[in-house]
């Protein structure tokens, strides 16, 4: 199943032992690893001993088994060490999405970019975003007929009607923003669908 995992995750099988994101696949291939050839150098030391009638090459198969139990514990103590304490987005992909959502007309600035990845094909992403309100506001006035806009705001007089109509364009205004966040989330997991989770926050 290590050879399919590895495949489905685009990497090399050595790749994927030493720095896949499986770490139980990766400790149950170890496990079974390390009790064939505990088999076989117990095996071997026994029949040594058993044909020379030599007792050293029994204590010498001893001593190899657990020294190969306690390699393969190491190893699955390290490659379970990212697992325990989170492991981050390949450095050169995260660089690739962050500069592609600046340069996006709307966006000014990214920050604070986290990523986690909890396996082959899931990724999460959480940056601060700090949109350009000019390019938002366009986007917003795009979707009015100003004309009609112009004569619904020159028809207010009173300050309720003038509380009722912000209140109306504020709301409108902020579900173009939300379309504008969706917009970018759908770019992100269109580059890089193992990013199943993007969280923009807004600055």
């Amino acid at each position: 199943s290590s050879g399919i995992n590895a495949e489905y995750g685009g990497v090399s099988f050595s790749h994927y032992i030493f720095k896949g994101y499986e770490p139980n696949t990766i400790a149950v291939l170890a496990e079974d690893i390390a009790a064939v050839l505990g088999v076989i150098i117990a095996g071997t030391g026994i029949g040594l001993s058993a044909y020379t009638g030599n007792p050293m090459y029994d204590a010498l198969g001893s001593i190899g088994v657990g020294s190969l139990l306690g390699g393969m514990a190491v190893f699955i103590i390290v490659r379970n060490k990212d697992a325990l304490i989170g492991r981050s987005m390949n450095s050169t992909k995260q660089r690739v999405i962050v500069d592609m959502l600046e340069r996006e007309e709307s966006v000014l600035s990214i920050n604070d970019v986290k990523t986690m990845v909890e396996g082959p094909s899931y990724v999460r992403f959480k940056a601060e975003v700090f949109f350009n309100s000019e390019v938002i506001t366009k986007k917003y006035l795009d979707t009015l007929d100003t004309s009609s806009l112009l004569e619904e705001a020159q028809s207010l007089e009173t300050e309720a009607d003038m509380e009722n109509f912000m209140i109306d364009q504020n709301q409108r205004m902020v579900d173009t923003l939300a379309l504008e966040v969706d917009r970018l989330e759908f770019l992100i997991k269109r580059k890089y669908p193992e990013v199943r989770h993007v969280d923009l926050e807004l600055l």
